[in-house]
């Protein structure tokens, strides 16, 4: 077997699920995405292999990569579908004045399935929201029904028009109609040294056999013991007093902070925190007094494992060398910032709760605003909405919100992973990537136990 399988990322957005496959082991040979700036810091991040297309108006036989059909190891994508997520019914309901139904980003997955009819990959994974798994779906001959791929027997109909199904349901017969066994699962990214609460459905799919990797099983973190809550996050040894000022102390260490992910792990670590993630970045600052707004340069060392492995060092610098980029703090006017200041670690404030005065929004469309995190758990999950404002993700010692640095490390990107210069755009790619560290473990599970040559029970 190719000791580096072939893959292609469609719906790639920033480049967290190649990244993820790229530390598997995985050659990420196309990659495919309509928003102007995801295919920027995509080819930023991963070379020209890029296409910036609607998946739509694409023909793989035409468009797509020059991969004969049948060669192609993994197709990996998450198409997006904001009608199966809570604040995308509510982004779609509310602020585009556009309702759920109207929406066609819904059935994206048929274009998915489109290109894996066509190069016949020998697996496939596609990434979603949770929230799909409580949907269902009208079955309907003018949009579902018509455009439903053709599999190896020729049958498009399996649900009466009008009658409605399970979005899984109808996708998982999809994926079968095509020649696939398929399943999906349900993971949590904290479970997988993601340093972030961040619930994810994955489809995966495989040409031939009927083993499909159980995610569970690929875990490495999990949640800590009472004593482990309460003691603190490990410093860097050459901070303590006397400590071991070698290199190599640090780096063993964060090997086992960040370990590599076998199947059926007997010992597995507690969950990194907020805190490991992001407390050696520089203090910055809305009014760009002191500290600066903007910082391009460390001033500390890391100071947790997990830190030491996102910054990436080569070998011929030092953390002194290296240069910082995206961490720029946002503007917040004078009342977003006094809120920050009472909210203590881990409290947030709903709508409602609080005076009329300092709501950001209407109650009938986001329910929960102001959140600090907590330095001793993981995050909240990152969302692209944190590119409006940052009231679910205020810094813990702080008072502003999290700088686009701090969002990727959440989610798990290394500080040489750079993003637009527009902090908006960085916010909104940042929050709707896969987490490198979560495609990592996915693809590796994928490979191991489809891709594989041996045929152990997995």
């Amino acid at each position: 077997m190719d000791s580096n399988p072939s893959a292609i990322d469609l719906f790639c957005g920033a480049g967290g699920l190649s990244e993820g496959l790229r530390r598997a082991g995985y050659d990420v040979r196309w990659a495919l995405d309509h928003d102007e700036s995801a295919i920027e810091t995509y080819a930023e991040n991963h070379g020209d292999h890029a296409t910036q297309a609607d998946i739509r108006e694409t023909d793989p036989a035409v468009d797509g990569p020059d991969i004969e059909p049948g060669n192609l190891d993994l197709i990996a994508g998450g198409p997006p579908c904001p009608s199966f997520s809570i604040i995308g019914q509510s982004k779609l309901g509310s602020l585009e004045d556009r309702s759920i139904e109207e929406d066609d980003r819904n059935v994206l997955y048929l274009d998915f399935l489109r290109y894996v009819d066509y190069f016949q990959p020998r697996a496939f994974v596609m990434e979603n929201v949770p929230g799909m798994l409580a949907d269902t779906a009208k079955i309907e001959s003018d949009t579902m029904q018509e455009s439903l791929p053709v599999g190896p027997e020729g049958k498009t109909e399996r649900y009466p028009v009008g009658e409605e199904a399970p979005v899984t349901e109808i996708i998982l017969e999809e994926m079968e109609n095509l020649g696939y066994s398929a399943d999906w699962f349900k993971v949590d990214a904290a479970d997988f040294g993601v340093p972030q609460h961040r619930k994810r459905l994955f489809f995966i799919g495989r040409r031939t056999g009927e083993d499909l990797p159980n995610l569970e099983r690929w875990r490495t973190h999990r949640e800590p013991t009472d004593r482990e809550k309460t003691q603190q996050m490990q410093i860097r040894p050459e901070l303590k007093e006397g400590g071991d000022t070698a290199q190599e102390t640090f780096k063993d260490v964060s090997s086992a902070v960040l370990p590599p992910f076998e199947r059926d792990r007997e010992h597995k670590l507690p969950y990194l925190t907020v805190a490991d993630a992001i407390m050696d970045l520089p203090p910055i600052s809305p009014d760009g007094e002191m500290p600066p707004t903007k910082a391009t340069a460390y001033t500390l060392p890391p100071v947790s494992p997990y830190q030491e492995r996102m910054r990436d060092i080569s070998e011929e610098d030092t953390w002194e060398d290296q240069e910082l980029t995206n961490h720029e703090a946002r503007w917040h006017n004078h009342l977003d910032l006094s809120i920050y200041k009472l909210l203590g670690h881990g409290v947030g404030w709903n709508i409602g709760q609080v005076s009329t005065s300092l709501q950001p929004y209407r109650d009938d469309i986001f329910p929960d605003k102001y959140k600090k995190q907590n330095p001793a758990e993981p995050a909240s999950t990152i969302l692209a909405h944190i590119q409006k404002d940052g009231h679910m993700y205020i810094h813990p010692t702080e008072a502003r919100s999290l700088s686009p640095r701090e969002a990727a490390r959440l989610q798990s990107f290394r500080d040489t992973y750079w993003f637009p210069e527009s902090r908006t755009n960085a916010y909104r790619l940042i929050g709707n990537a896969v987490p490198p560290r979560l495609g990592e473990a996915v693809g590796i599970a994928i490979r191991e136990t489809i891709l594989s040559d041996r045929h152990a029970d997995f």
